[in-house]
């Protein structure tokens, strides 16, 4: 009867370790399924990141051009300020002239 006893505990060892092996192999089989469904999200993010990496880049270079366009803007409008100025002066001079005014100094009201 003792050979018997140890038999039955055997198969009892046996088949709980069996049991503990297939709680591990579907474990194993979750955790698999898990890194391909991380694996494949992170290959998405990383083709996201790459897509916003281009357009950020290209969203840069649209605001050097933009940047360099006002720039010449800035600069076209001082020198046109400037040929203004430079045309007024010279009516006031020539409506002074013309008015025989040339000989006093008196200070021209600009109006702008």
């Amino acid at each position: 009867m003792g050979y018997l006893c140890v038999f039955t505990l055997v198969r009892a060892l046996k088949a709980a370790a069996e049991s503990r092996a297939e709680g591990a192999e579907d474990q194993l089989r979750r955790c698999k399924t898990q890194l391909d469904e991380t694996s494949r999200q992170n290959q998405e993010l990383s083709g996201v990141k790459a897509r916003l990496s281009q357009e950020n880049f290209e969203l840069q270079r649209q605001v050097q051009e933009l940047d360099a366009g006002n720039a010449a803007l800035a600069k076209a409008r001082s020198q046109l300020q400037a040929q203004l100025d430079d045309a007024k002066a010279r009516l006031d001079d020539e409506t002074r002239v013309r008015l025989g005014l040339h000989c006093c100094r008196w200070p021209v009201l600009r109006v702008r």
